[in-house]
């Protein structure tokens, strides 16, 4: 369904507990930020619970938590979410404390000075003062090419402390268009009930124009990036091993979700086995597929046991990749592997908070909330055949980027 203002709206019913969540998702992430102006979208994420035309600051928290619920927001690269979840009988009130954000905000240079303090508190905390916090920014910076994602969600001081409530106001006028976002009603609900509410309290809201259609081109991979990096509050050294790969919804990146689970998915992952477990060259190791709309990342992350073990830690990492890349998965690897991923899948489906989620990206990004449900079934039919070409196409050593992390005090740090 979509309203007269742009604003499309998808009802799922999802009937096990009488609860509801009301998802509203712009199409606003980092990554439309220009560089100066970086760190606004999650800033606008703060800013969205001041207070709105007839909801005073701190309103939207009181009132949900005395209907019994939660409410929250997230922003990444790709999109900022606001959410509620709560009993479905309380449903109106998710809407209309929703409607009346998207209606308009009350901004001041006040709520900009406090919310701007709290989103730098949050990244001394988060980031700058915790161990391996900024290698982290170190290695997308290197890995990508494009600004949209080469830069940090949560931006720099120095273009936090330059944001205006000029820049806010335009940024709310271009981004925060009922055209630019999607909501979704997940739960103990009617569909047509849930489509009339919605008309009633968003309706009124009028036509923006949204922002253009936002592309990230990167260039293709030109051949292995690596950086040496110091980290004053590391104790062990460590690295991050990264990959530029396909988007999100190719089967590439499916085919790469298998390898996420052949070379780590736990402690009977190849990586862990070899490098934790047999040499012990690492005291930890991590991988994931970091999905994207643009090019996605391949993410490995280990440390080291010591500063001596930290080449031979990279070498074993490569052992491992090269030996999948040769000689493809093992049919128990991929028989794991899919049941590993069926359950994240069905953990991504049993609530009414993480299928709001889940369809709402896929509303934005694809127009088809359905999609998922034939997504998941492609995800399961992958063969060995095509995780073994993923990974001698995309895990190579051309399309690599790793930062080596040094404590401060480590010898031979540079």
């Amino acid at each position: 369904m979509t309203l007269s203002n742009g604003l499309s709206v998808v009802a799922l019913p999802h009937r096990h507990v009488p609860v509801v969540t009301v998802d509203v998702t712009y199409d606003v992430g980092s990554r439309v930020e220009a560089p100066g102006k970086t760190g606004l979208a999650h800033l606008f994420e703060h800013l969205m619970f001041e207070g709105s035309l007839n909801v005073p600051k701190g309103g939207h928290f009181d009132r949900v938590s005395e209907a019994g619920g939660t409410l929250n927001g997230t922003t990444s690269e790709d999109r900022t979410n606001y959410y509620e979840t709560l009993p479905s009988s309380r449903l109106d009130l998710a809407l209309y404390l929703e409607a009346d954000r998207m209606m308009g905000l009350v901004l001041t240079q006040e709520k900009l000075d406090n919310q701007r303090e709290a989103v730098k508190e949050e990244k001394r905390l988060r980031i700058d003062n915790q161990p391996y916090g900024r290698s982290y920014e170190a290695a997308e910076a290197l890995v990508y090419d494009s600004f949209a994602y080469r830069h940090p969600v949560i931006g720099s001081m120095e273009d936090l402390d330059s944001a205006t409530v000029a820049d806010l106001a335009d940024f709310f006028s271009r981004f925060y268009a009922p055209a630019n976002a999607v909501l979704c009603i997940a739960g103990d609900i009617e569909p047509g009930d849930a489509f009339r509410a919605a008309e009633e309290h968003f309706g009124p809201i009028p036509y923006r124009n949204p922002a253009a259609p936002f592309e990230v081109w990167e260039k293709p991979p030109s051949g292995p990036r690596r950086v040496e990096i110091e980290d004053p509050f590391a104790t062990l050294p460590a690295l991050h091993l990264l990959f530029k790969v396909s988007p999100r919804r190719t089967r590439e990146l499916f085919a790469l979700l298998h390898a996420e689970k052949i070379l780590m998915g736990g402690e009977s992952g190849r990586l862990w086995r070899r490098l934790v477990k047999e040499s012990e060259t690492a005291l930890s190791v991590s991988a994931a597929v970091d999905e994207r709309r643009g090019p996605s990342l391949f993410r490995i992350f280990a440390v080291a046991r010591s500063e001596r073990n930290l080449q031979d830690l990279e070498s074993g990492l490569w052992h491992e990749i090269e030996a999948l890349a040769r000689d493809g998965p093992t049919e128990r690897e991929m028989l794991r592997a899919r049941r590993l991923l069926a359950a994240d899948m069905i953990r991504g489906t049993q609530t009414t908070q993480s299928l709001a989620f889940l369809i709402s990206e896929y509303a934005l990004f694809d127009r088809d909330p359905s999609l998922w449900k034939p997504d998941f079934h492609t995800i399961l039919e992958i063969s060995p055949e095509e995780v073994l070409a993923a990974v001698r196409s995309l895990l190579t050593r051309d399309r690599s980027a790793c930062v080596h992390i040094h404590p401060s005090d480590s010898q031979g740090a540079s």
